[in-house]
């Protein structure tokens, strides 16, 4: 079930179509993330039982892969609304009433996916602004990787907000 916007609508259109576009290049970094996780996996795997030369690297490589492939991959999965849902109850609603309640857990989710890009946010600058560093085989800023759970969540959140003003959701 994916939002659409008729092109007539114009104001909504000059959003969706760049907040779709920064969601599907979102997308494709997690898929670059997960091509990474699984290139030094592997690479690890062979160095260390078939060549007997493990690499001190591989582990923090796919740590941070890891936190970049599944923040940058939410807001798709919102956008898509592909996520886990419990619809007992709202399978049972009228489909004005659905509609309408869809409407409002779509808002709801864009405050807490804001609110929690927002915390994320103070706890990353935080982090960049006292230096503080992964306790890795090969340190880097925390902040690197903190960075992509506000994108995330903040994306994710704007993806919300448009399923509120979605003027014909499709249900």
């Amino acid at each position: 079930m994916t939002p659409s916007f008729d092109q007539s609508y114009n104001w909504p259109a000059r959003i969706v179509i760049p907040l779709d576009l920064v969601t599907r290049l979102s997308m494709y970094a997690s898929g670059m993330a997960l091509l990474l996780i699984t290139s030094s996996y592997v690479f690890e795997v062979i160095m260390r039982y078939f060549l007997d030369a493990p690499t001190s690297w591989s582990s923090d490589v796919i740590q941070l892969f890891f936190a970049a492939m599944i923040m940058l991959a939410l807001p798709e999965v919102t956008r898509t609304n592909s996520h886990i849902v419990i619809s007992f109850f709202l399978e049972k609603m009228k489909p004005r009433s659905r509609q309408h309640l869809g409407r409002v857990l779509a808002f709801v989710g864009f405050v807490m996916c804001m609110l929690t890009a927002c915390i994320c946010l103070q706890e990353t600058l935080r982090q960049y602004d006292r230096s503080i560093e992964t306790l890795w085989s090969h340190p880097i800023p925390k902040w690197w990787i903190s960075a992509f759970i506000p994108f995330g969540f903040a994306l994710s959140g704007l993806q919300m907000l448009r399923i509120v003003f979605d003027p014909d959701p499709n249900e």
